[in-house]
This record gives structure tokens, C-alpha cells and sequence, in this order.
């Protein structure tokens, strides 16, 4: 009986040990011959992770990384402080900015477990990604001396595991992919995409002194410098802008189109590095030894920024099923060739009447000294003084005239509105109308003519140069709001 008893016993192991024998066959297959998406069981208990190893990733002094794209070297280029981690950076490019992935490298992997075994001793770790031919080759060298090295293959069918060995065994393991995806890119990838750090806050932005643009296609330079007067709160000028349009013609700014002109360079993101530390030969093959344009930041804090643009290209998408325009960027004293969108490259495609305001006239009502209307025979030639409404006194061809009545005429002259920039514009057609403003301190005297073009546009001079163009209609108006100065009736403030 005890003999049977031990028969039955010792059968019910042999089934079980060859039932849990097929089990782990059938588990431990690679993710290309898997049938399902579940991830592999590892002989160890799911629930205890396997440790691999454990060194702080701030004693991390280097890693050598060898896959697909090619060899290189990560390096620490600071220690860690108090409140703050190591730094890393590619070898050869200490320099340069680093995107924040680098860290991870260091930081996923100086202390790591396994999630669990696949199958020890693999006598084929080609089915895995991980023989010499495929699997990424990384060694982890530590400040005490010692180093650790291992093998990186391919994603498990789960995707959410990659299979892993050490240098020095043929164990299969599973590891997270977020630890290890990052060791498969190149070089290139670990330098930071932004080109120029936006400060941390809107007070820390310093002050654009001047801003230039010049570009192939323009044979003029766009030139917008910052205002003095703008914060000046007993000035009060007529526009929102800081900074005033002073070539290719003089003018006031839009505040939403302008300022991403000016200071867009902070924070520039490009689409990506395409060549850290470029040869003479690499910039002339994009372009950027003879620029299509150049985009000059001049800032109080004494910096100047030059940035560089060539040609444009266009580039499908993977499905090619739409192209994007793109150019090729060089910003001077940060060695790098970036490629960025036209979306994001706004100085490639700019132009004077994108930026200027469409207002001609942004003085404060109470700043003017001696303002000048003629249009046909009519004149209204005003004389101004006094600060405010309380204590101007206003003459309207030398006698006394209602202050509140002039500032209702000056308001609707704050109104006159161009259509466009006109730089090259014809002035041999009739002059309709002149108007002539000087500021009560000096600072500031504007002429403005206005010519016939057609039956229904004008051409608008400022100070004798092209610069503009409106609607003959508004000279109408214009002329309507004159005659009725000296009624009661409302003027006229839109004309079509």
C-alpha cells in the first residue's frame, strides 16, 4: 500500500513538473514568435523584481553607447550639488545645449531590476536582439572605478518590456522599455532642440534695443527700434507697441504681429538638429554661409543675437501625404544647424505691411503743439498749449476754438487708417491733401501728403518718402469734418 501511495505521488509530480516544463517553453518564445500580446512570465516570481544593479546615477562619470546609428560617448560635465542632479553631455559637444533625456540615461539604469528572467543560459540570443550584430552595447562607468555593461534588444510583444542581458551573460531578462528606448537613439538626438532659452519669466526678458531683418528677397532692411517714450506714462501714445517701424518706413507697429518679429528668437524650437559643430562645407551645403536672410537682435543686457536662415525646402511626411516648408538655422555663438518651419521662422516671410499698424497717427491729443489740415482750399491750422482738457488752450487759424471740439476732431485724425505699405508709390498724381503735426516739446514733426492713384485710392507720403496707401473716400470724409468745424454736427468717423 505505502508503495502504491508513493507511486501515485511520484506520477503527480512528473505530470506537474512536465506540465509547468511545456508552460515556461511556451512563455519564454521572443515577441516575433509570439501569437498573443502578453508579455513573457519570468521564471522568478512576477511579483520580485531582479536587481541589476544599484549605484546612485550622479556618480555616473561616463557611458559608452554603440547601436544602430553609430558609437558615442555620454560624459558628466558637473557633479551634483545640494539641489541638483550631474549634468551630462555628448563627448565633443561639452558646449552645446542638451536635451533633458540625457539624464535619463544615467538615471533609469545606474540602479535597475529586471521585472523577471526570460530564459538563462539563451544559446540564441539572435531571436532576443540581443547578439552582437543587433542588440545596443552600453557600459556605465562610475566614479568609484567600477563599471557595468549590457545589452539592450528588442521590444517584447507587449511593448511595455524590452529584452535585456549583461556584458558578460547569456541570461535573458525583461526591463521596462521607458528605462532603455532612449539608449537607442543617436547622438544627435540628445542635443537640445531649443535654439535660443526663453528667460523664465516676462519681467526677465531684457529690453530689444533694435531688431533688423534682411533678406534676399527685399532690397530694403526692415528695421524696428525700441521706443523710449513708450513707458512713459505722461506721453500716452496712440499704439500698444514698444518699439516703432523706422525702415523700410517710419511707423507705428501691431502689437500682435510685431512682437513675435522682435523678441520670437527666446524660446525658438526647431523641428530638429540636423549638425552640431557644422564644417565650411556643411554651411555652404545648407545654405547658411551666404543666408538667404539674417535676423539681428540687438537687447540692453549687451547681448546681440544673429540669426541665420537659408533657402527653403519642403520635406513630405511619412505617409507623404502632406509637405511641410522648412529651412535650414544657424544661430551665431551656438554652433549648430537646426532645421525649423516656416510656421516657426517668422523673419522668412514677413513683410512691412504685416507689422505696421494700420494707424498713422499715435500722438496724445494734449502733446500736440501746431497741427495743419488742408485739403483743396479748406485750412485748419491749429496752435496747442497746455498739458490736459483742463488747461489746453487751442487757436484755430488764430482765434480761440472749444478745446473739447478740437480733441473731437483730433480723435477722428487718431482713425485715419491705411490699407497697405506702399514703398516704391508714384507721386506725380494731384495732391488732395496735406496734413502737418508737431509736438508742443519738439520732439516729433510729421508731414503727410496725400496723391491721387486712381479714382479710388490714395498715395500717402510721411515725411516726403512713399509709405502708405488709403482710400480716396477718407479724403471725402475728411474734408466733410472740416466744413462742419464750427457747427454742432457730430463729425464723421468711418468712411467706406
Amino acid at each position: 500500500m505505502r508503495k502504491k501511495t508513493v507511486g501515485i505521488i511520484g506520477g503527480a509530480v512528473l505530470i506537474a513538473a512536465l506540465g509547468v516544463s511545456v508552460f515556461f517553453l511556451l512563455q519564454t518564445q521572443p515577441a516575433q514568435e509570439s501569437s498573443d500580446n502578453s508579455s513573457s512570465t519570468a521564471l522568478d516570481s512576477e511579483e520580485e523584481s531582479i536587481v541589476l544593479t544599484q549605484q546612485d546615477a550622479n556618480d555616473v562619470i561616463s557611458i559608452d553607447i554603440a547601436n544602430s546609428t553609430g558609437s558615442f560617448q555620454v560624459v558628466r560635465t558637473a557633479e551634483a550639488k545640494e539641489d541638483e542632479n550631474a549634468t551630462f553631455a555628448i563627448a565633443g559637444w561639452e558646449d552645446l545645449s542638451m536635451d533633458s533625456t540625457i539624464w535619463t540615461l544615467a538615471n533609469n539604469t545606474a540602479s535597475m531590476n529586471a521585472d523577471g528572467i526570460v530564459e538563462e543560459d539563451c544559446a540564441d540570443l539572435e531571436k532576443f536582439g540581443l547578439d552582437d550584430a543587433n542588440a545596443v552595447q552600453v557600459e556605465m562607468h562610475f566614479a568609484d572605478g567600477s563599471s557595468y555593461a549590457f545589452r539592450i534588444g528588442d521590444v517584447a510583444s507587449n511593448a511595455e518590456e524590452t529584452y535585456f542581458a549583461t556584458a558578460d551573460s547569456d541570461t535573458v531578462y525583461t526591463v521596462k522599455t521607458s528605462y532603455l528606448s532612449n539608449f537607442k537613439k543617436s547622438d544627435v538626438d540628445f542635443v537640445s532642440k531649443t535654439i535660443l532659452k526663453a528667460p523664465e519669466s516676462e519681467d526677465a526678458y531684457p529690453i530689444v534695443q533694435k531688431f533688423t531683418l534682411d533678406r534676399k528677397d527685399m532690397d530694403y532692411q526692415i528695421e524696428l527700434d525700441y521706443d523710449e517714450t513708450s513707458q512713459n506714462e505722461d506721453t500716452m501714445a496712440g499704439t500698444a507697441s514698444s518699439h516703432l517701424m523706422v525702415s523700410p518706413v517710419s511707423a507705428y507697429l501691431n502689437v500682435d504681429r510685431s512682437t513675435p518679429v522682435i523678441t520670437g528668437m527666446f524660446g525658438l524650437t526647431a523641428e530638429k538638429v540636423v549638425t552640431p559643430h557644422p564644417s565650411d562645407a556643411d554651411l555652404q551645403q545648407t545654405g547658411l554661409d551666404d543666408p538667404y536672410g539674417v535676423a539681428t537682435m540687438v537687447c540692453d543686457d549687451g547681448n546681440t543675437y544673429v540669426l541665420r536662415f537659408g533657402e527653403k525646402f519642403k520635406e513630405a511626411s511619412q505617409d507623404s501625404s502632406t509637405e511641410t516648408v522648412y529651412y535650414y538655422v544657424y544661430l551665431e555663438g551656438v554652433d549648430v544647424i537646426y532645421q525649423v518651419s516656416e510656421e516657426n521662422l517668422v523673419w522668412a516671410t514677413t513683410t512691412p505691411t504685416d507689422l505696421a499698424s494700420k494707424l498713422m497717427f499715435g500722438t496724445y491729443v494734449w502733446d500736440v503743439g501746431e497741427l495743419d489740415v488742408v485739403v483743396d482750399d479748406v485750412e485748419l491750422r491749429f496752435n496747442v498749449s497746455g498739458s490736459d482738457s483742463d488747461d489746453a488752450v487751442v487757436t484755430k487759424n488764430g482765434e480761440t476754438t472749444e478745446s473739447e471740439r478740437y480733441r473731437q476732431f483730433y480723435s477722428f485724425l487718431l482713425n485715419t487708417t491705411a490699407e497697405t505699405v506702399e514703398l516704391n508709390g508714384n507721386t506725380t498724381g494731384k495732391l488732395l491733401a496735406e496734413i502737418h503735426l508737431v509736438t508742443q516739446n519738439g520732439s516729433l514733426e510729421q508731414d503727410f501728403k496725400f496723391y491721387e492713384m486712381d479714382n479710388f485710392t490714395c498715395l500717402i507720403t510721411k515725411d516726403g518718402q512713399s509709405a502708405y496707401t488709403c482710400r480716396k473716400s477718407y479724403i471725402d470724409t475728411l474734408l466733410h469734418n472740416m466744413e462742419i468745424y464750427d457747427t454742432d454736427e457730430e463729425f464723421t468717423t468711418n468712411w467706406s
